[in-house]
């Protein structure tokens, strides 16, 4: 891609590693290139990495981000910045809407982020507006009666709830904070 190639950030990142900058630098990805500039970030002061990571199960990553890295490689990444003592968050989202019934997949997920040493994260619903529904569909087709259910009822806001109740327990098992103190929810957000 365009960053691998023009290493765009790396530049950008030089110039506020050179500079006394203030301010917050936050990065939000999902690629392990972000590894290549860990040397810049560790001497940015407020510097933190996050990586977008929706699932521990490399399958179901690869079916929802074809393009995209594994989510395995997504928590070994977060691990090594860790290592070099760059502060990192996860960003999860969308918050599928199977963890409902199978909150197992979720406390796996969690988990994984607190190995990874990610101590907050932010946690988004499903933004399911009429054209993503209609890419939905199309891909769930195939799905028992029971998936396109849930999925269909991912909308209702008796379903976030249920959800924001098992984030809320999750995070406290596994000692993770929630940015904004919510989770997200696009019709509340826009």
């Amino acid at each position: 891609g365009a960053e691998k190639k023009y290493r765009l950030t790396r530049g950008i990142l030089g110039v506020l590693a050179r500079e006394p900058y203030p301010g917050v630098v936050s990065i939000l990805t999902k690629s392990p290139l972000v590894l290549r500039d860990a040397d810049l970030l560790a001497t940015i002061p407020r510097a933190h990495v996050g990586l977008t990571v929706t699932t521990t199960d490399d399958r179901l990553s690869r079916f929802l981000e074809v393009r995209a890295p594994l989510a395995s490689r997504r928590l070994e990444t977060l691990a090594a910045l860790n290592s070099r003592g760059i502060e990192t968050y996860a960003f999860v989202g969308p918050l599928l809407p199977h963890f409902r019934y199978d909150r197992g997949a979720l406390d796996a997920l969690f988990a994984g982020l607190a190995r990874a040493g990610v101590r907050s994260l932010y946690v988004e619903h499903i933004n399911l507006r009429p054209y993503i529904q209609q890419r939905m569909q199309r891909a769930l087709r195939s799905a028992p009666p029971e998936v396109q259910a849930v999925y269909r009822d991912a909308r209702t806001d008796e379903h976030r709830r249920v959800l924001d109740t098992i984030v809320a327990e999750l995070l406290a098992k596994h000692g993770l904070t929630l940015r904004l103190s919510r989770v997200l929810y696009h019709d509340q957000d826009l």
